[in-house]
């Protein structure tokens, strides 16, 4: 169930919504001004775990899935696109915890850069920890293949 599915309405829920939409869109356009338009589509990964954040990207470009490396992305850049990503994280904490929500412990985020359209979806079991024995790093590259054997 996604966190718009525990939404009840009302005007607390819409600036919830508002507020949450704001983040995840701040993360994609900083992910845009990284490649510019040189991606067709942007995945965007978050883990937010009870010890552990993680943000990372990768890209289609001419139905080719690619890493951040592979976009040619200047390496200081890329860290810093990471590191940014991290701390937004952060912030859709703060926002769950305003609103009273529960923070997903994944994010999956996907934006067409041509037709502008997003798609997101939430977990909120525990999925990177010491007792599912995954790290947000392995459902991430599982993520790459995943799309790369649906490009093929």
């Amino acid at each position: 169930m996604g966190i718009f599915d525990k939404l009840k309405g009302g005007k607390k829920d819409k600036v919830f919504e508002d507020e949450l939409m704001d983040t995840q869109s701040e993360l994609i356009a900083l992910t845009l001004n990284m490649v510019g338009k040189a991606a067709d589509k942007i995945f965007a990964y978050c883990s937010i775990e009870a010890k552990s954040q993680m943000f990372n990207v990768f890209f289609e470009l001419d139905g080719k899935i690619k890493t951040l490396n592979e976009m040619g992305t200047v390496p200081s850049c890329a860290m810093e696109l990471l590191r940014t990503g991290t701390h937004g994280l952060d912030k859709i904490k703060e926002i769950c915890a305003k609103y009273n929500y529960p923070t997903p412990t994944e994010i999956k985020m996907i934006y067409d850069v041509k037709t502008k359209k997003f798609n997101v979806a939430y977990q909120y079991k525990e999925i990177c920890s010491a007792k599912t024995n995954i790290s947000a790093g392995e459902v991430f590259m599982n993520w790459i293949t995943a799309k790369k054997n649906e490009s093929t």
